[in-house]
């Protein structure tokens, strides 16, 4: 299984877990796969030739999907991921129950599904923390655990 995990970040938690997810996907790829992490920036039709699964992480900023997120969105071509296999995640501060409705995890897994994709397993929010640690006791744990349910998904 061929992975490309995309992230849009801009103070680096969000690319940092992306780099962990593709790390821990990797651990769990056979020998005739591998998982590779870009910025959300580098995408081009062409990335998606031979991948299985795409795997797209934003921020949450201001309860919404970064702008720069949905112009680079946006801007691909109509059925841009037609067929391929994805599942997203966003990078928020805790939030209150009432505004975890309001993570970009949904915005980005309904455009990327417009633009073709099927889902896999549905949007998932990883919680980060100010100051040293950029993530919260165990999310890296949780990221892992769910790469083992999308390789169970095959």
């Amino acid at each position: 299984m061929n992975v490309l995990v995309s992230t849009y970040s801009i103070f680096g938690h969000t690319k940092l877990l992306g780099q962990t997810i593709a790390d821990a996907i990797a651990e769990y790829l056979d020998d005739s796969g591998h998982a590779i992490a870009i910025s959300m920036h580098d995408n081009v039709v062409s990335t998606l030739a031979d991948m299985d699964l795409v795997i797209k992480g934003s921020l949450t900023h201001n309860m919404e999907l970064p702008r720069e997120v949905g112009a680079v969105l946006d801007a691909l071509p109509k059925r841009w991921c037609r067929g391929v296999r994805i599942t997203v995640f966003d990078t928020p501060y805790r939030m209150n129950a009432l505004l975890m409705r309001f993570t970009a995890a949904r915005k980005l897994d309904r455009k990327l599904r417009k633009l073709g994709g099927k889902r896999v397993i549905p949007p998932e929010t990883f919680y980060v923390v100010e100051g040293e640690s950029p993530r919260e006791e165990g999310e890296v744990q949780w990221a892992q655990a769910r790469t083992a349910q999308i390789r169970s998904k095959r």
